[in-house]
């Protein structure tokens, strides 16, 4: 087919008009999205600032070490080998966020002190010519403005032959001239590079350390020891290094989760099932911070794009800015439904009748409910990380984090549930130096919301402590050790029974102090973890809809090709698709069909080897006309689908037989 000429189609003009789907607009929609555009912009800007601040605030601590690490490298000239300075940068498994920090890390470095950050990566230096060239090209790249004219307007003192493009010397040259004290190379994935590569730059630049101060930093993936292991002792002698490790990809991806949602002045949460999706998507495909922060946007975006009724999460909105179409909207909502039939079992009939009729009333309910919803919601936030606190404070718990705490809290299944029943026994079983630890770790929290007075149960502590004459600690009644096991024989049978040992003073005292901290926190809980979806818009206050994050970050490209070609008329909705006779049956030809939907069912039906002869014939005995004239047309439209079908990756050229195709793809597998 490659030697055939390409003929261009061009469509017949019709005097009627091709039916297509009638675009239907939705006039409130339109109208309310400027505002709804001005809310989603100011409330994603606060939420942008905590996830920076987050960000930030995780690597500080190490990227402040690195800046004094590189500022206070020197080069020993008296040793025979000077060492090169290098940092070992333990930035744990996580690839895809390795970039995004040694980005930042760039940055730091340029801004606090005069050196020159330069990055390099497996994938553009196979070789040492290669690095190199890399080296050098980023290097000098970073020439100032007055530099670059002096260089371009041919003012350069050099004399004899020009170095080449991987010669240290064009550095060298460079260093000379560049306001510059050191240049730091970062290997950013040295697992990935050979060995013999890493040793081979090694023993250069040990060999150009006096003309040229250079600094590596190794970002290392598993572990310093096996990134030595890999390098020889010749190699590591010329290394003179320094182990940072940075804090994983999971915790702070768990702490960019909490500072999303924690806070009575966050307006919109994620629900269950968006939630849960996403963190099992960063957790199974290991992706980047960013790319988690990029998700969270497209759900905010999508709430407030597809939900007209997301302009009551403003809070300077007026009566006057919301339309009536809105106001039916809002009546049609499962919440509101069940609100209303909640007040009319009340017997509340003349609320419901002014909430139907009135927009104002309405209104005022609306906003009200929004104000506590949001608190709601802010409480049951508050108790995950108070759940999260108690159980960390008693190391004998497993760990659940906070995400999971708050996903099984939003989707109605925390309270009651065993993690809850199970911290509530080993609060009720605590000595007095484990509820002294969990009362200052709640202290700690300074969570205004909290109802309970930790401040007076830690005096009654102190006091109860003071009085205990002996140096162990206070127990309650409900302590495994204050319970004996007494053994009887009745009628040649053993029977064993639980006895309680007699309790001191001081014990008891405690017990009732114990007791009393136990019923509060299973009040609070109680009285906090409630279902969010029973509340009332609760379809404005969260946004769990799955199917929109899913198309766009896990697409299925091959499905929708595959559906597309099957049925073109479920995407065109064109009469001329849709044949009455075939009704869902995808396997009816017909000549209206888009010509690469019709070759692609007559390449379903072939085998793993096509003849293009024989789909030739059969398209044209589909598609061609009787007429001597129109074959042309029709090798022309065969031609272009076939080309298409290439593209597409569904066929290719066959070694086997010039004359046939090898098929690439069958449908469903």
């Amino acid at each position: 087919m490659e030697h055939r000429k390409c003929y261009v189609f061009a469509q017949p003009a019709l005097d009627e008009r091709a039916a297509k789907r009638r675009r239907v607009t939705d006039a409130f929609t339109q109208t309310s999205w400027p505002l709804r555009e001005h809310v989603y912009r100011h409330i994603w800007s606060h939420q942008e600032q905590r996830i920076q601040a987050t960000i930030e605030e995780a690597d500080l601590t190490t990227f402040e070490n690195l800046v004094s690490f590189v500022s206070a490298t020197t080069v020993d000239h008296h040793r025979r080998e000077p060492s090169i300075p290098s940092g070992l940068i333990v930035a744990g498994p996580s690839i895809a966020s390795h970039g995004f920090f040694f980005d930042r890390l760039g940055q730091k470095v340029t801004a606090d002190t005069d050196a020159t950050f330069v990055v390099l990566t497996s994938g553009e230096c196979p070789n040492l010519k290669m690095l190199l060239r890399n080296l050098i090209k980023k290097a000098t790249s970073k020439l100032d403005n007055a530099d670059e004219q002096e260089d371009r307007g041919g003012n350069s003192a050099r004399t004899g032959p020009k170095p080449l493009d991987y010669d240290l010397v064009v550095l060298q040259e460079w260093y000379s001239k560049a306001q510059t004290n050191k240049i730091i190379v970062t290997i950013q994935d040295s697992e990935a590079f050979d060995a013999t590569l890493l040793v081979e730059m090694i023993e250069l630049f040990s060999t150009w350390l006096n003309r040229i101060p250079f600094v590596l930093l190794f970002g290392i993936a598993t572990s310093s020891e096996s990134f030595q292991d890999r390098l020889p002792g010749t190699a590591l002698r010329l290394l003179r290094g320094e182990t940072f490790n940075v804090k994983q990809a999971d915790e702070i991806l768990e702490k960019i989760f909490c500072a999303t949602i924690d806070g009575p002045d966050v307006s919109l949460r994620l629900g269950p099932n968006l939630s849960s999706r996403l963190l099992e998507r960063q957790r199974d495909h290991i992706q980047s911070v960013q790319a988690f922060s990029d998700a969270l946007k497209y759900a905010y975006m999508s709430h407030f794009y597809a939900n007209p009724l997301s302009i009551f999460l403003s809070r300077l909105l007026e009566f006057d800015q919301v339309s009536h179409d809105i106001f039916r909207a809002l009546r049609n909502l499962p919440s509101f439904r069940r609100w209303v039939e909640s007040l009319l079992d009340k017997g509340d009939a003349r609320k419901v009748r002014r909430l139907l009729d009135s927009d104002r009333y309405l209104y005022d309910n609306t906003m009200e409910n929004v104000k506590s919803g949001q608190m709601v919601i802010s409480n049951l936030v508050t108790a995950t990380s108070i759940l999260a606190a108690i159980r960390n404070s008693i190391q004998r718990t497993p760990y659940v984090s906070r995400s999971t705490l708050y996903v099984k809290a939003v989707s109605g299944e925390l309270d009651g549930s065993p993690i809850v029943r199970e911290t509530l026994l080993m609060v009720k079983k605590a000595s007095s130096d484990l509820l002294y630890q969990i009362l200052e770790m709640l202290s700690a929290l300074k969570e205004r919301s909290f109802p309970i007075d930790v401040v007076t149960y830690q005096r009654e502590l102190d006091s109860l402590i003071k009085e205990n004459a002996n140096e162990t600690p206070l127990r309650s009644q409900h302590d495994v050790r204050n319970n004996t096991l007494r053994t009887t024989i009745v009628a040649q049978k053993v029977e064993l029974s639980k006895q309680r040992s007699t309790l001191s003073e001081q014990d008891t005292a405690y017990s009732e102090l114990i007791g009393r901290f136990h019923d509060d926190i299973e009040s609070y809980f109680t009285n906090t973890l409630i279902s969010p979806q029973s509340m009332v818009l609760s379809e404005v206050l969260l946004y769990d809809l799955r199917s929109p994050h899913s198309e766009t970050f896990a697409p299925k490209p091959r499905f929708v090709i595959e559906r597309s070609l099957s049925s073109p008329h479920d995407y065109l909705n064109c009469s001329c698709c849709f044949s009455p006779e075939a009704g869902n049956d995808e396997s009816m030809l017909s000549s209206t069909q888009p010509a690469t939907a019709i070759l692609y069912q007559l390449y379903l039906e072939s085998g793993s080897l096509v003849n293009v002869s024989d789909l030739w014939s059969a398209f044209n005995a589909i598609v061609g006309e009787e007429e001597d004239e129109a074959e042309l047309t029709t090798m022309s439209l065969f031609q272009r689908a076939l080309a298409e079908l290439k593209f597409l990756g569904l066929l290719k050229s066959s070694r086997k037989k010039n004359d046939h195709v090898a098929k690439m793809m069958w449908k469903g597998l």
